[in-house]
């Protein structure tokens, strides 16, 4: 008898097998089992369950199942094990993550069974990230789509699915008819804006930032995709390093966070280009300097000594909109400014 079984879990993809993130690992998933180990799925049945947890360990818990694990710090490779509580049959699970961001591979079991199993996401599923839904293989380009935070609770978020490897959430936006001034994350917004070509709305994401691995922050915007402003990057920032750039949007937590300019983290100013590393995310000759309240942002001139920033702090407060990334120009209304992390 071709017995199977099929489990529905909500994978966070993660950025060697090094099973120690901390990244949030839950939802709901489906696994697809078979009987038959010979790489490809046949006759397979599926399970539902429902995840909670983190890469380090994520667990299910059902009236007869149980199911323990954890993913890599890549987020390349998964391991768990299912128990079945009637029968004593305990499963183990490996695998890895396919180009589709499906999870694949093959189990054996206690009893001599083995087969072999995919993961993937249930049509209920519930995302965290925009990341989590590229890699889920549901993305249908840039827009809007809907997220959960840790209470569950959904919101519109827009996703950019194609720019520097897609993923990317909208986690902030400075509108060009906002003045200066800024004093802390917390004088932002909370709902998210969805339109990142002409945002109108201050904004700055407040959840946990465990989910998150990268960013980008782009100022002196004016049109779609930022194609004529400044953007920096960084990728695998841990929780911490990410709040130190969310805090810089606001010019007393930027003090308070980081109180010398060499407690930034750094930046590149070119998203595949390792050599064109910024220290600290701002001009070289800045780095000996304890840091001030006169803009906000995370990049302060990397690109060079043009007033590049997302925004003025105590300093000329009543500017309008995102630096303009030219030489003592300060903001007039026409630029502004974003920020993705993924």
């Amino acid at each position: 008898m071709n017995i199977k079984s099929t489990f529905t879990l909500l994978v966070c993809a993660l950025p060697s097998i090094a099973f120690a993130s901390t990244t949030p690992f839950s939802g709901d998933y489906q696994l697809h089992v078979d009987l038959i180990h010979d790489g490809q799925l046949a006759n397979e049945t599926k399970t539902d369950l429902t995840l909670k947890g983190t890469s380090q360990h994520f667990v299910a818990s059902e009236q007869t199942l149980i199911l323990s694990g954890s993913t890599s710090t890549n987020e390349q490779n998964i391991r768990f094990e299912t128990s079945d509580l009637m029968s004593g049959e305990i499963r183990y699970f490996a695998g890895a993550l396919g180009s589709s961001g499906v999870y694949r591979g093959s189990w054996h079991s206690n009893n001599g069974q083995s087969g072999d199993w995919q993961f993937n996401h249930s049509a209920v599923a519930s995302f965290e990230t925009c990341k989590q839904v590229l890699d889920a293989g549901q993305s249908v380009g840039d827009g809007v789509y809907t997220l959960v935070n840790e209470m569950g609770e959904s919101h519109a978020f827009y996703c950019d699915m194609t720019t520097d490897g897609g993923g990317w959430t909208l986690v902030g936006s400075y509108p060009q008819n906002q003045p200066g001034g800024i004093a802390h994350v917390s004088d932002y917004g909370k709902t998210p804006e969805t339109n990142p070509t002409h945002p109108s709305t201050l904004f700055l994401y407040q959840d946990d930032l465990g989910k998150f691995r990268d960013v980008r922050e782009q100022v002196a915007c004016a049109g779609a995709q930022c194609l004529n402003g400044k953007s920096v990057y960084a990728d695998n920032l841990s929780s911490y390093e990410l709040g130190l750039i969310r805090s810089a949007w606001g010019y007393a937590d930027r003090l308070e966070s980081m109180p010398k300019v060499a407690d930034i983290p750094s930046c590149r100013t070119r998203y595949d280009d390792v050599a064109s590393q910024v220290a600290s995310c701002v001009l070289p000759t800045y780095l000996s300097w304890s840091n001030n309240s006169h803009q906000v942002g995370w990049q302060v001139d990397p690109h060079g000594p043009t007033h590049c920033w997302v925004a003025r702090g105590t300093y000329a407060a009543t500017a309008v909109g995102s630096g303009l990334c030219a030489s003592n120009v300060e903001p007039n209304g026409t630029r502004f400014a974003l920020l993705w992390m993924r």
